[in-house]
C-alpha cells in the first residue's frame, strides 16, 4: 500500500508540474487525473497485509452541459467484502486550482454552500502548481508532500470567513493528500453519500441538477468475486 500512495504522489506531481503554467486550467487537469486514475487502477492488485483486493476504476466525461451545483466530479464506488456484503457510494468533489500568488482566487464560499446544501457528504479538491508539504493529522505528526488535497466542503465553508481571501491558501491546514483519501477512505467506503437519490444525481442528475462534468466508476472487490456492472447512459464518453 505503502508504495502505491507513492506512485500516486508521483502521478499527481507529474499531472501538475506538466500543466503548469499553460494549461493551468481546472478542467485540463482533472481530464489528465481522471485518465491517469482509469489507467493506474485498470483491474489493479493492491496488496494487504496477507490479503489483497482488486481495484478498477472506470473515468468518462459528460459529453452534454454541467454545473456546478454538485461539484466538479463524482466518483460510484463499489465495494464488496469477502464476507458477502456490499456497499455502493457515491462521492463528489468540487475542483480549485492555485494561482501565482499561491491561494485559490475561485474558491466562493456561495458556490460550496449551495454544492454543500446538495450533496452534504462533498469534498474540495485542491490542486497546486508546486508541491507543498502540511503535518498529517495522525498520531506522530509526520510531514507529506503533495500537489493534490482534499478538505470536506463543511469544514472548508467554517474556515474560509475566518481569513482573508488572499489567504485563503490556509484551508491546506485543514485538508489531507488526495492519495490517501482514495486509497484509506473511499476504498473502504468512508466519506461516501448514501442517500437514494446520490446515484441518480451522480450518473444522471435530478431534476433541475445535471451530473458533474466528470465521472468515475470505481469497483473494489476480491479475487473470485464479480465487479459490479454499471451501465453508463451514453451522455457519458469514456476517458482512456
Amino acid at each position: 500500500m505503502k508504495s502505491l500512495v507513492e506512485e500516486l504522489e508521483n502521478i499527481f506531481s507529474k499531472i501538475t508540474s506538466q500543466s503548469y503554467p499553460y494549461e493551468w486550467d481546472e478542467n485540463h487537469i482533472t481530464y489528465s487525473l481522471m485518465r491517469e486514475l482509469r489507467n493506474t487502477f485498470s483491474k489493479r492488485i493492491v496488496h494487504y497485509d496477507n490479503f489483497s483486493k482488486i481495484i478498477e476504476w472506470f473515468s468518462f466525461k459528460n459529453k452534454g452541459r454541467s454545473e456546478s451545483a454538485l461539484g466538479d466530479i463524482s466518483l460510484i464506488v463499489n465495494i464488496q467484502f469477502s464476507s458477502g456484503e456490499r456497499l455502493q457510494g457515491v462521492a463528489f468533489l468540487e475542483a480549485k486550482r492555485d494561482c501565482d500568488k499561491d491561494n485559490f482566487e475561485s474558491i466562493s464560499t456561495t458556490q460550496l454552500k449551495v454544492i454543500h446544501s446538495n450533496a452534504p457528504y462533498s469534498y474540495l479538491l485542491l490542486y497546486l502548481h508546486k508541491q507543498q508539504d502540511w503535518p498529517l493529522k495522525f498520531p506522530g505528526g509526520s510531514i507529506w508532500e503533495s500537489s493534490m488535497w482534499v478538505s470536506p466542503s463543511n469544514t472548508v465553508i467554517q474556515k474560509l470567513p475566518q481569513i482573508r481571501p488572499i489567504d485563503n491558501w490556509k484551508v491546506l491546514r485543514i485538508a489531507l493528500p488526495l492519495s490517501m483519501q482514495i486509497t484509506s477512505r473511499y476504498f473502504w467506503g468512508h466519506d461516501l453519500d448514501y442517500r437514494e437519490d446520490a446515484f441518480k444525481l451522480a450518473m444522471e442528475g435530478l431534476g433541475n441538477f445535471t451530473p458533474p462534468q466528470f465521472l468515475g466508476i470505481i469497483n473494489v472487490y476480491y479475487e473470485g468475486q464479480a465487479p459490479v456492472i454499471v451501465d453508463v447512459p451514453d451522455t457519458w464518453e469514456e476517458i482512456t
